[in-house]
């Protein structure tokens, strides 16, 4: 592979190529690296119809919160199967569950989980941050209430 670069010294390009330039004329030869991190798997599938988000919201419904919260008010239960998706956080996939109470002039967001592919890993969009955090750490902070 041969790249045109005007420095002296030896650099790396990208991560995976170190190029060298001599009398203006870059060369770069490809060098496996452990240094450089691993690709982000790929997790774009939408939710609509599909079994890993059913076993998503088979993991949500399991949350003792959500059972509260949907003893705490008259409205149905809805999940935004049309607007989530896989997303990747970590470099894991996880699929995004919206939870919402379906009112009757509207849908009113009460959370959105993260659910790791694997079933094993629940997180929770923070409502102030929007960063994804432990059920730990949302459980001991975060206000729950329908307004």
């Amino acid at each position: 592979m041969t790249s045109f670069s005007r420095t002296t010294a030896m650099r790396p390009c990208w991560g995976m190529v170190v190029c060298v330039s001599l009398a203006g004329v870059g060369l770069c030869h490809a060098k496996s690296s452990s240094l450089a991190p691993p690709p982000a798997p790929q997790c774009a599938a939408d939710a609509m119809h599909a079994a890993g988000y059913a076993r998503s919201i088979m993991a949500v419904r399991q949350l003792p919160e959500l059972d509260a919260w949907s003893r705490s008010h008259a409205f149905p239960v809805a999940f935004g199967e049309s607007v989530d998706k896989q997303v990747v956080l970590d470099g894991q996939c996880y699929w995004s569950v919206s939870v919402f109470a379906s009112r009757p002039e509207r849908l009113e967001l009460w959370n959105i989980f993260y659910v790791q592919s694997n079933g094993k890993r629940v997180l929770v969009q923070d409502p102030v941050s929007g960063d994804a955090i432990s059920l730990e750490q949302w459980r001991t902070g975060a206000v729950r209430k329908l307004t």
